[in-house]
């Protein structure tokens, strides 16, 4: 498996680009709804570029180490609020399976929300779910910064050495 590092400034540099494409298309999200844990850094960083500051969570549980899935993803942490009738951002760091985006967003569509559109870092061909909006297409495992320390320690390879 390939592994690459993405940086700080490359991730708010993602953040950015989505960000003016979402806004290039007119979608103006009320709620920001990030998938636990990938979408955790990239919710945030989203609030504050696009200015939307109600953001909740969601958990999927998909993966139990880096690069192994489970069978399937399951909704582990539910959301707590009501969003029906809110034009939502789905949020999560890669489209990677896409499995967990194609949970994400069935179970907030049973919320009857006004919009959905999703929104990743990063997406692969392969994946089962293409994000409304993203910033690369690629076919590595991305190493996030927020992820190092986990990478590391399941991995035993260092970050600065990939």
């Amino acid at each position: 498996m390939e592994y690459t590092p993405f940086s700080w400034q490359e991730a708010e540099k993602a953040v950015y680009s989505i960000s003016q494409k979402i806004e290039d298309s007119g979608f103006r999200p009320d709620v920001l709804v990030g998938i636990s844990r990938g979408g955790l850094v990239p919710s945030r960083l989203f609030s504050d570029v696009l200015n939307v500051p109600i953001l909740y969570t969601i958990r999927i549980s998909f993966y139990s180490s880096v690069g192994v899935q489970m069978d399937e993803p399951k909704v582990t942490q539910p959301l707590s609020v009501d969003v029906s009738g809110k034009s939502i951002l789905l949020i999560d760091d890669i489209s990677d399976s896409g499995k967990s985006l194609e949970l994400a967003e069935k179970y907030l569509k049973q919320f009857s929300p006004a919009s959905l559109k999703t929104a990743t870092l990063h997406f692969k061909p392969d994946s089962c779910f293409r994000p409304d909006y993203f910033y690369a297409e690629t076919h590595s495992w991305i190493v996030y910064p927020w992820e190092k320390g986990e990478f590391e320690r399941q991995t035993g390879r260092k970050v600065e050495e990939l």
